[in-house]
């Protein structure tokens, strides 16, 4: 395991990276829960369950205040350098990147409880297809990006890139497939919005992963590649992982 909160000569220093890093996983973990049942809320049709994504949202809140705290305390008594440094500024931005992807898990939860409350049940099913695989991928990529953070492991921050592609193919096809069901039936526009605003959250979850990706690779490598084209960056950092080129910052 590529451990970069490890190897202090202060054992102190060691000990707060790496509870903030656990902090910050442990919170991952939390969100991933809350998109697993905000999602089959909205597909099961399951009121209850939406409410308590709802009600469990402040749960993340919490815990993004605990790291935050824990954050602060390090660079205010530590001082970090180097890697150190870019560890700790990544997990602060990973902390933001999740505690998005959670609020975008509530949204989902309350398009259920509107659905329910207009339509007296929940949404058609054929209109939820595409949530499902969405659902699939968006989860698929957050626990991958939190695998590659947990290790700061460049190949697995890749991944996450080479397979966040097919959030906008399903998006685009979900679109199509449900402007069919408007187009054939009138009356389900209001829960086919709904939908939509859902598909909406989950590419935007997917979208956190790849977030927490690129700050996977900062802290490896140094660079900050927020904005690099991700089919050149997976080339180049593929080619360095087998002993090619570097990456230039």
């Amino acid at each position: 395991m590529n451990d970069v909160a490890k190897g202090h000569t202060v054992q102190r220093f060691d000990q707060e990276l790496t509870l903030v890093r656990d902090q910050v996983l442990a919170m991952g973990q939390r969100v991933l829960e809350q998109v697993s049942a905000a999602s089959g809320a909205l597909t099961e049709g399951e009121v209850n369950l939406a409410r308590q994504v709802v009600d469990r949202e402040r749960q993340i809140d919490r815990q993004e205040m605990a790291i935050d705290e824990g954050i602060f305390n390090i660079i205010a008594k530590r001082q970090p350098a180097a890697i150190d440094l870019r560890l700790v500024m990544a997990l602060s931005k990973c902390t933001g990147y999740l505690k998005q992807a959670g609020d975008k898990a509530e949204q989902i939860a309350w398009c259920a409880l509107r659905i329910r409350e207009r339509e007296g049940r929940g949404a058609v099913p054929r209109t939820l297809h595409h949530v499902r695989r969405l659902y699939e991928i968006a989860t698929r990529l957050l626990g991958l990006s939190l695998a590659a953070l947990a290790e700061i492991k460049v190949d697995k921050a890749l991944d996450v890139f080479r397979e966040e592609v097919e959030l906008e193919e399903e998006f685009d096809a979900g679109m199509r497939h449900l402007m069919t069901f408007i187009l054939g039936d009138a009356t389900l526009t209001g829960q086919v919005i709904e939908v939509v605003f859902a598909l909406r959250a989950l590419v935007a979850i997917g979208d956190k992963a790849s977030n927490i990706a690129e700050q996977v690779i900062f802290v490896a490598k140094g660079t900050d590649v927020r904005y690099r084209n991700k089919e050149i960056l997976i080339a180049t950092l593929s080619q360095e992982q087998g002993g090619g080129g570097g990456l230039s910052p």
